[in-house]
């Protein structure tokens, strides 16, 4: 599944800090008192995070139209329009989003509503949002500088510019980089009760119950008219970031942290196992054929990515209960989807081949995507061989389990449907 929304800029958002915020609107002066006194803050930040000051990290603040500005430069410089189209149609494929949704505009909005502050490795600085709230302020503060922090030391700039083609890894070091800061930033707000986040309960947990969006609320209104898979993909760096980052310290405390720096998270996978971390549980590199023989030369790749574990998850759950899900993806080993664009009348395939821990784990997740792709096709399934087809009028969709692999086909328009037996031949290749 596209990244979609994973940007150079290192972020708190407001979701995060709604944990100590009563949610109240305010003048900008407690944004620009607390800036004053950043350089305390950054100490304070360096003695929790356990990483000494290099440098002073200069700051200030951002009105919104100021923050809106900087975050449509960041898109255009980290992605480029036929890029964020790519990403867009293949949500449409996997029906994430509607055909029709304005996708980089609702981002920029989202992103804009959302964002309480920010730091710029390529500027060495960072910014708060003007509006923030009096109990926000403080929290962003020590939030955004444990990335100037993580920049010092780790060199934040060498993520700014992912290659295209694996956003499920890109997500798994985002989440690495803001479950950090957000730690940090949850040991800041404990340490006068003695606390800290190694001695809480699932660190995760906490995050989630914060999760509710209130759409009357001015600074939730585009967070909860966004599409789940676009708000959850937003919201994982921090929820599961911080999990993962609370299991770590657990086990080997700040020094482990900051070696995962080092040696990345390859996958959601590990993000939402940490045990798969820690054993060094590489993701699987399934490769389909290449189907355009086959289609014809109208046909060309639109992009090609990675969805892991946590992209079928989101996936499955916008058809299904959460728990069913999580149950039907917790043994993904790996898997690649590609997408194929008629250039002369728009029509789109999509195609993902995956491959599971075993053949139960596979045989689960072929379980619930078949009831996935049914409830778009009236007509019952047919039977063939390993796997089903789905048809209607205007395409049909195939699904196969070959042992520990699943290979999915969706949207194939019913005048390729001939091309059938052969397209699947050449994509298990």
């Amino acid at each position: 599944m596209s990244k979609g929304i994973c940007l150079s800029l290192s972020i708190c958002i407001a979701f995060t800090t709604s944990v100590f915020s009563q949610g109240t609107a305010t003048p900008r002066q407690p944004a620009r008192e607390g800036v004053a006194g950043a350089n305390a803050l950054l100490q304070e930040a360096a003695t929790l995070r356990g990483l000494r000051v290099l440098r002073p990290v200069r700051s200030g603040t951002k009105t919104r139209a100021e923050i809106e500005a900087i975050i449509i430069k960041d898109f255009n410089e980290s992605q480029s329009a036929s890029e964020t189209e790519a990403d867009r149609k293949l949500l449409v494929a996997f029906r994430l989003i509607p055909q029709d949704f304005r996708y980089r505009e609702f981002l920029v909005s989202l992103l804009t509503e959302q964002v309480a502050g920010f730091y710029e490795s390529k500027t060495k600085e960072f910014f708060l949002a003007d509006w923030n709230d009096p109990a926000m302020v403080k929290p962003v503060i020590i939030h955004e500088l444990t990335h100037a922090l993580q920049d010092q030391h780790f060199d934040l700039s060498r993520f700014e510019k992912w290659p295209r083609g694996d956003a499920d890894r890109e997500l798994a070091v985002h989440a690495l980089i803001e479950g950090d800061a957000t730690a940090v930033m949850f040991n800041y707000v404990l340490k006068p009760s003695g606390l800290d986040v190694t001695k809480l309960p699932m660190l995760i947990n906490e995050l989630s119950d914060a999760m509710g969006v209130d759409a009357g609320s001015e600074r939730e209104k585009v967070l909860a008219s966004a599409p789940p898979a676009i708000r959850e993909t937003l919201l994982f760096p921090y929820t599961f970031g911080a999990g993962f980052a609370q299991q770590v310290l657990r086990r080997a405390n700040w020094a482990g942290l900051s070696r995962a720096f080092t040696d990345l998270p390859q996958s959601t996978e590990q993000i939402l196992h940490a045990d798969k971390y820690f054993a060094r549980e590489a993701p699987l590199k399934p490769v389909p054929g290449d189907p355009t023989g086959v289609l014809g030369p109208e046909w060309k790749r639109v992009t090609q990515d990675v969805n892991g574990e946590f992209g079928y998850f989101v996936i499955l759950s916008g058809e299904m209960a959460k728990a069913d899900a999580q149950k039907a993806t917790a043994g993904w080993g790996g898997d690649r989807c590609v997408l194929y664009e008629n250039t002369r009348t728009g029509q789109t395939i999509l195609v993902h081949l995956s491959e599971w821990d075993s053949a139960t784990d596979a045989t689960e997740f072929f379980a619930a995507y078949s009831q996935r792709i049914s409830k778009h096709y009236q007509s019952a399934s047919t039977t063939v061989a390993n796997g089903r087809r789905y048809a209607d009028s205007r395409s049909l969709s195939f699904i196969e389990r070959r042992a520990q692999k699943v290979l999915v086909i969706e949207s194939l328009p019913t005048t390729l449907e001939g091309t059938l037996n052969k397209l699947v031949s050449t994509l298990w290749q």
